[in-house]
């Protein structure tokens, strides 16, 4: 048995007009840098054409990728190659941009020809991902991973379970959630964030990878109302997302309602093979009118001068979402918080600071990190009580932005970055390959449209690497936990099928 049928439908356009589209765009990123190979253009001037130019290869890359078997939908279907290549032409290439104007915090430590230099190697990276991800991963892998995921998945069908399912995976994931605020009161960005970078526990694995299961109990709702075999569960669907977007904000976290949105998302696109392209836009604009500006005056409040208990940030959360949409009128909040979130995305800048101050400053880090990163992440903290703390983002603040230790916070390394880091260029050169090339297993394996169990290994896996935040150590080590939770939330969301004579070979 395999996990799902991997042919591939009939393309929507000709190979001939895809390729001229391809190449059309690449010419027009590489004649871009042109000018400064023949005259010295200002560092402002560079920043702006390397930008583009990065962010025309990314979409000449994304236009390559989704003519290959099986992508043609590859955004509506949420492959993982094509959303990496989006988010990367936009988070890392285009966002860029707002480099020109006047930067505060950790960014006024970085010299804007370091962010220049930065885009040179994130085109590298771009360039690499893409022959990864075109060349593909050896057939013998390939069909290890589909025998694989048929073993793991033995014994269970395609058919999802009945409306209780999406109750009770979501009972599983509140319940982590709230164990884990009872036991370290702590909850998303409420409570003493010291304590992350200080201690650990032998449950927190294990309530982090059960809170997942809320996830996938939206999922398999959405899944239940956009299948037109099924149709049923709108008020179910609804209420879990509502649920979830309440938790979100009292978490303090905009990625909380993103991930509830991506939950409804993937089973829609899977099923339709089209994106709600209305319904979006009028989530991006509420999101930007109350989610952002609540979210922030929220972080300032109960991380002001005295930290909030949960229980108090629950307390004190209606007053500040009264006060956020009252502060200033619809149109001037949602260009603000626009303007904010296009710098938040911004990704360049760990790569900035990277180039800036390794090696001269900051020497090389091994690689031979990388190869024990996913042993590291197979042990859980109850059988290795001194397993380090994870606590990679706020150690890069110290190290490359000089932070005290006493001030808490984390800062994006992202996975090009930490390549760079632990080696330069060739590393991100075959880094990157691999990267890609793993992005493309998935692909081939992973098919939502034609298993609904796919649904759990695409919520686990697609936000971390689209988003690419996380060094790639810290990618790996999740590897383990993020499969395993998977397998778990895809064998209980469909029913159980008898086992076939040939498949008990």
């Amino acid at each position: 048995m395999t996990l799902l049928d991997a042919s591939a439908p009939t393309p929507t356009r000709s190979h001939k007009a895809r390729l001229l589209g391809v190449v059309a765009l690449a010419v027009a990123a590489g004649a871009m840098l042109l000018p400064s190979g023949f005259f010295p253009l200002g560092v402002r001037d560079e920043l702006v054409v390397r930008a583009l130019s990065v962010t025309l290869l990314a979409f000449a890359a994304l236009l390559l990728i989704t003519g290959l078997p099986g992508n043609e939908q590859g955004i509506s279907r949420w492959r993982l190659g094509p959303w990496y290549l989006l988010w990367s032409g936009l988070a890392f290439g285009l966002a860029s941009l707002t480099w020109l104007g006047p930067q505060t915090g950790s960014a006024t430590r970085i010299a804007l020809p370091s962010v220049v230099e930065g885009l040179g190697v994130l085109g590298l990276g771009i360039v690499a991902w893409t022959a990864g991800y075109v060349l593909g991963p050896p057939r013998g892998l390939r069909d290890a991973a589909r025998s694989g995921l048929s073993t793991v998945l033995r014994g269970t069908g395609t058919t999802v379970r009945g409306g209780l399912l999406p109750w009770a995976f979501y009972a599983v994931g509140s319940a982590a959630r709230l164990t884990g605020a009872l036991l370290t009161n702590r909850f998303g960005y409420v409570g003493d964030p010291s304590e992350l970078v200080t201690s650990a526990n032998a449950y927190s694995q294990l309530l982090s990878l059960l809170s997942t299961f809320a996830l996938f109990g939206i999922a398999a709702a959405a899944y239940r109302v956009f299948n037109p075999a099924i149709r049923s569960g709108n008020i179910t669907l609804w209420t879990l997302v509502a649920a979830e977007v309440a938790v979100g904000a009292v978490a303090g976290s905009k990625g909380a309602v993103l991930l509830a949105l991506a939950a409804v998302l993937i089973p829609y696109g899977a099923l339709r093979g089209r994106m709600p392209l209305k319904t979006l836009l009028i989530g991006a604009v509420l999101f930007l009118w109350i989610a952002v500006p609540f979210n922030d005056a929220y972080r300032q409040a109960v991380r002001g001068d005295v930290n909030l208990t949960p229980s108090e940030a629950v307390t004190a959360a209606p007053q500040i979402l009264t006060d956020t949409m009252t502060a200033k009128s619809p149109v001037e909040t949602v260009g603000d918080s626009a303007e904010s979130m296009l710098r938040r995305v911004r990704e360049i800048d760990s790569i900035a600071i990277i180039t800036q101050l390794t090696p001269e400053t900051i020497a090389y880090r091994s690689p031979w990190e990388f190869a024990v990163a996913p042993a590291v992440g197979l042990v859980p903290r109850v059988i290795w009580p001194d397993k380090p703390i994870f606590a990679n983002g706020y150690e890069f603040y110290q190290e490359y932005y000089g932070g005290s230790r006493t001030t808490y916070t984390s800062t994006a390394i992202t996975g090009l970055g930490d390549l760079y880091r632990h080696g330069g260029l060739w590393t991100v050169a075959a880094g990157m390959i691999m990267l890609g090339v793993g992005c493309r297993l998935f692909d081939l394996v992973i098919r939502p449209e034609a298993d609904p169990r796919a649904l759990c290994f695409t919520i686990c896996f697609l936000p971390v690497v689209v988003k690419s935040e996380i060094d790639i150590g810290l990618l790996l080590t999740g590897i383990p936990g993020g499969i395993l939770v998977a397998v778990v939330g895809a064998r209980l969301i469909c029913r159980r099928s008898p086992i076939t004579a040939e498949e008990s070979r």
